[in-house]
């Protein structure tokens, strides 16, 4: 699936889908939680913080898949100790 503004992915589905993910978002975070309070309120983004926002959502997008890739890892296919 591709990530864009405008026809496919509103901004707001994008920030729930970042959510859902519960991707670990470390210095982002900060950003994030201000980018979401704004839209709220219904202000316009800037490009840079429309491209954090599509940037984000693609991690979300990767990490879920990585996840769903180690719930299918069997148990005997891991390193011990591990």
């Amino acid at each position: 699936m591709v990530l864009q503004l405008g026809g496919m992915e509103p901004i707001d589905r994008l920030i729930r889908r970042i959510e859902k993910a519960e991707v670990p978002l470390r210095e982002e975070e900060t950003r994030f939680e201000s980018i979401k309070e704004k839209h709220t309120r219904r202000e316009p983004l800037t490009s840079e913080e429309t491209n954090l926002v599509l940037e984000l959502a693609k991690k979300a997008e990767q990490w879920e898949k990585a996840v769903e890739s180690s719930a299918r890892t069997e148990p005997e296919q891991t390193l011990p100790g591990c």
